[in-house]
């Protein structure tokens, strides 16, 4: 149950990230030129969503790796 609720908090903090960093930074920038072209439409409409997954992988890989820590710390003791 808890590596759900981290994926889960993962998730919505890459989504977050995603945002701020696709829809606000590299749209203004591309925007800034007039109108985007095809590739950089798919980067900025596609981005916050691959950062999402990433965020969620990422998180349950930190979470796994702190747990066996614990754990292994908790052995030696």
């Amino acid at each position: 149950m808890r590596t759900l609720g981290v994926a889960i908090l993962g998730l919505f903090v890459g989504l977050v990230l995603g945002f701020l960093v696709f829809s606000e930074i590299v749209g203004r920038l591309v925007a800034s030129n007039g109108s985007p072209e095809a590739p950089w439409t798919f980067v900025i409409g596609f981005g916050p969503q691959i950062l999402a997954v990433v965020g969620a992988v990422l998180a349950v890989a930190l979470d796994n790796r702190y747990r066996a820590r614990k754990r292994k710390g908790k052995q030696n003791s």
